[in-house]
């Protein structure tokens, strides 16, 4: 399980680090890469009512605040920084929290332009492994497909205790 969570991790870290924005412009600037992107949206494949308040969503977000301070750092010396942010389940227990956020960091090239880019962000795990991402930046922001067969997000069971459900995640990084 712990593999599990590296691996989401990495990989939502590599996402992250595909795109990127200028912070010191007076409006986000589309057609530049560098820049800091922040998590937006955490959308799975179903929606869920994590936070139990009667209303699901789709955008996870919207049901935690342990997504607060995701984001992706595209610097023009193709470097990033990615901070990793997500709930932690304890399946055994039904309990749940915030995740530490974890912070990785490595290389970025690009295919395309400014605008519309694929960018392949390479970095070292959390277990020292090297592992590389794929994200997509059009405009100002950057998504990341999380959808390997490992791939679950945080739900609820019919007793509405905490537990992970098998599925996709699509991140939205926004400059």
């Amino acid at each position: 399980m712990k593999k599990i969570h590296l691996l989401a991790g990495a990989l939502l870290l590599s996402g992250a680090l595909f795109t990127a924005c200028s912070d010191d412009d007076d409006a986000p600037n589309a057609t530049t890469i560098e820049g800091t992107y922040e998590l937006e949206e955490v959308n799975t494949a179903e929606a869920t009512d994590f936070d139990m308040d009667g209303d699901s969503h789709i955008d996870q977000t919207e049901e935690s605040n342990c997504y607060d301070s995701g984001r992706i750092t595209i610097n023009s010396d193709n470097t990033f920084t990615y901070v990793h942010t997500a709930i932690l389940i304890d399946e055994a227990t039904g309990q749940a929290g915030c995740a530490n956020p974890v912070t990785l960091s490595g290389t970025w090239e690009a295919e395309g332009t400014g605008t519309d880019a694929i960018l392949t962000l390479t970095y070292e795990d959390e277990t020292g492994d090297n592992a590389t991402a794929f994200v997509t930046k059009q405009g100002n922001k950057i998504t990341w497909e999380n959808d390997n067969i490992l791939s679950r997000y945080p739900d609820r069971d019919a007793e509405g205790g905490a537990i992970y459900t098998p599925g996709s995640i699509n991140y939205v990084y926004e400059k």
